[in-house]
């Protein structure tokens, strides 16, 4: 009769044990995943700057932890306004190679599904489809930063998030706290330049600064 009792006490046990961890023995949480790690990571991010342009400071848009690469790439747009790399974090610069292009994209890998804070304070301006091969792809929004007068902010290869509200027109923005979206899964959908770095699909989201239309 002992014996049955301590058994049932101890099936009672485990059980509530099994509940209060969120049914799983693992104490790994998404937010302790190491770099380069598939399980995307929603924790809003560290502050830490990636890179500088005249006014304008871009921080981290995504949790430390969920970072497969860093990447600083010259890209054919006149309007784009070239970012000096900054900050502690290893990043790769596909110029680095003798080319005197300069840096004007800046991608940040990670696990699509990760979600994606503005990398600076500002508001939206502008929520658009992203094209790709023909087909939309998620979306892009554009974000006029503070303090920063006719250049506007591009943050792409986004997806709604399910968790978190969708980006408005309008909408008041706060670095490393406002949601933007998720990384988009365009492992099957094109080559991403980035995966000779991350050592994987190449999932990311890319930044950019460009001078908006009427500035000079």
């Amino acid at each position: 009769m002992t014996v049955g009792l301590s058994a049932a006490i101890v099936a009672i046990f485990v059980v509530v044990l099994f509940w209060a961890t969120g049914g799983t023995s693992s104490s790994t949480s998404p937010a302790s995943t190491t770099p380069g790690s598939a399980v995307p990571v929603n924790a809003p991010p560290q502050h830490q700057f990636l890179a500088q342009a005249p006014l304008v400071s871009i921080a981290l848009p995504i949790n430390a932890n969920a970072v497969t690469a860093i990447v600083f790439r010259s890209i054919p747009d006149p309007a784009a306004i070239e970012l000096i790399p900054t900050g502690p974090l290893h990043r790769h610069d596909e110029g680095a190679s003798g080319s005197a292009l300069p840096d004007l994209e800046l991608d940040v890998g990670a696990p699509a599904g990760t979600v994606v804070y503005s990398p600076v304070d500002g508001q939206i301006i502008g929520v658009y489809d992203n094209i790709i091969q023909g087909q939309v792809q998620g979306y892009r929004v554009i974000i006029a930063p503070q303090g920063a007068p006719g250049v506007a902010l591009s943050v792409s290869h986004l997806v709604a998030h399910p968790g978190t509200p969708a980006p408005g027109v309008g909408q008041a923005v706060i670095s490393g706290v406002t949601p933007l979206g998720q990384v988009i899964d365009l492992s099957g959908i094109e080559t991403q330049n980035i995966s000779q770095f991350s050592g994987d699909a190449g999932n990311h989201v890319a930044i950019e600064l460009q001078r908006m239309a009427n500035s000079s």
